[in-house]
């Protein structure tokens, strides 16, 4: 500038990109008119718009970029979850009321009223633009970003109570606590083949955590034993919850209200996550940066350093941050997670309740959660190491999002495996007779039960439905049942065992000779016999 400018300007300008200020100009258009029609637009729908107005011209649309164009234009609508533009607002409106309604009848106090939700975490997932994920491919154990548990978060109203975390593992006893009692952990310890939570696992934890934690809290607090709790409609919770205890009511949500009235949800559990990650960071801070001082401390000449050093400091980084990063197990990630859990004030689950309680406000207030969101950024752009220093509040909402998991794997999902290292099972899995035979016995069962029914089309229908289900499991109890009883050669000689030959008087008398003789010649005259036969018949 200094060689190319005139000597008698007397200001400067900078031209614009007049394509990218068109772009942003509509972009911002469509924000507000999603915002109108009270539409969730993540930071992926974003970029890829921002895009399609860009072409034919390509164009990055990075995470700076969007974070520039957020602060430019005071934008802070833009979420991560989708969930909330599909809630039904009318049902969510409505459930409050209802619920004031039971908790008067059943003279149930905030003390008493519970919610439990559960959320998955990637525990080892690391921001995008660092150098373990750009390098996983290359890194042993490439599946760090996908080490998945799910957390299972209960409070009641009052925030006087919050149970002890559960968490859902692929494996019963992972290699982290290879030398613990299980069951004297600081969370309860669940299993699923996939980390997620099924119907038949929700009444186990149930039966075995919320029923146990709760008596307790009320011998201790000296409040009856008289719980309502609620629950999200997700197809992981049971039915049979509804009438599991005589003592606790469990009472579902609307369908598609769970963003706007779990008090789990509300900023309560993405306030946790961040935390985690606010912990994880600073302990990977910690790591390498004293081993970054030690090295130092071990240079004489740190005054004037090469390229060809700070190459060597840039690889060493590398090495103790994928160092470390194998190094920390599940153990040290549920140790973090019921730090955090913790400390959450009761002001703060109070607040959570808020919506469920006491109504839907107009306007949604996050401001927690951005304050949580930028410790994590500010925590994860503190490591020294590459890629860091770049992370945006977007980095960690993509970090602690709540992993996508299918209705099939929340119903079906209930193989444990036994391994300690935590991968599942791969032995062949046998349906036995019994099994079947069980199940079968079950559907008859239900049948009759139903029997009664005076709409005989529906039983019907039921019926018919329910045989069709049922068909291929019936033909495996046919075909086991045909397969025991067709016995092998040596099955029948071992319950049939032949008994030896009784020789005649007559018999006695021969040698062994004699009797080999006579075999062959019986043998050769019945050999001509059947010749003669075969020619007479030619």
């Amino acid at each position: 500038m200094n060689i190319t400018k005139s000597t008698g300007a007397s200001m400067i300008k900078y031209c614009h990109n007049q394509v990218l200020l068109k772009t942003e100009k509509l972009l911002v258009s469509y924000l507000v008119c999603q915002a109108r029609r009270n539409m969730a637009v993540d930071t992926r729908s974003v970029k890829e718009y921002a895009r399609e107005l860009y072409a034919p011209k390509p164009f990055n649309a990075s995470s700076g970029w969007l974070q520039r164009f957020k602060k430019r234009n005071k934008i802070t609508n833009i979420n991560i979850g989708g969930e909330e533009a599909s809630a039904d607002r009318v049902a969510a409106g409505e459930f409050p009321p209802f619920l004031r309604e039971i908790m008067e009848e059943g003279q149930y106090t905030d003390e008493q009223v519970f919610n439990m939700d559960e959320s998955g975490l990637f525990w080892k997932k690391l921001p995008s633009k660092t150098f373990v994920v750009k390098n996983a491919s290359k890194c042993r154990g490439r599946k760090l970003q996908k080490e998945r548990i799910t957390l299972l978060f209960t409070t009641n109203a009052s925030g006087t109570c919050k149970l002890k975390l559960s968490v859902i593992h692929t494996a019963r006893k992972p290699h982290a606590y290879k030398s613990m009692d299980m069951t004297k952990l600081n969370v309860h310890w669940l299993t699923a083949r996939k980390a997620w939570m099924f119907s038949t696992l929700s009444l186990s934890w149930f039966d075995d955590c919320f029923v146990p934690d709760v008596k307790k809290f009320c011998e201790q607090q000296n409040v009856p034993f008289k719980i309502l709790l609620l629950l999200d409609n997700a197809p992981g919770h049971s039915p049979l919850l509804l009438d599991r205890h005589p003592n606790i009511k469990v009472v579902f949500l609307p369908p598609n209200t769970t963003s706007i009235l779990q008090p789990m949800d509300q900023e309560l559990i993405c306030n946790l996550k961040a935390a985690f990650s606010t912990k994880k960071f600073k302990l990977l801070n910690d790591y390498t940066n004293t081993r970054e001082e030690l090295r130092n401390l071990s240079d004489t000449n740190t005054d004037s350093k090469s390229e060809d050093d700070e190459d060597q400091q840039l690889a060493e980084q590398e090495v103790l941050l994928k160092q470390f990063w194998r190094t920390f197990n599940v153990k040290k990630a549920v140790d973090f997670l019921v730090e955090a859990w913790d400390q959450l004030s009761v002001a703060t689950v109070r607040h959570a309740w808020r919506h469920v309680l006491q109504g839907i406000p107009g306007v949604r207030q996050s401001k927690s959660v951005t304050v949580a969101v930028d410790l994590a950024r500010e925590a994860a752009q503190s490591v020294t190491a590459v890629g860091f220093s770049e992370t945006t509040n977007d980095d960690i909402l993509e970090v602690i999002r709540d992993p996508d998991v299918t209705t099939d794997e929340m119903v079906h999902d209930d193989d444990v495996s036994e391994e300690a290292g935590g991968a599942s099972s791969q032995e062949e899995h046998r349906l036995s007779h019994s099994n079947v035979r069980g199940a079968i016995e079950c559907v008859e069962k239900a049948k009759l039960l139903l029997s009664d029914d005076p709409d005989a089309n529906r039983y019907e229908i039921f019926t018919t439905q329910l045989l069709q289900t049922m068909e291929p499991y019936i033909k495996v109890y046919h075909d086991n049942i045909n397969t025991s009883r067709q016995q092998s050669i040596t099955e029948f000689f071992a319950s049939n065992p032949p008994q030896p030959a009784q020789a005649s008087d007559s018999d006695r008398g021969r040698d062994s000779d004699d009797d080999f003789e006579g075999f062959v010649r019986e043998a050769l005259v019945s050999v001509d016999d059947t010749d003669e036969d075969s020619t007479e018949g030619q």
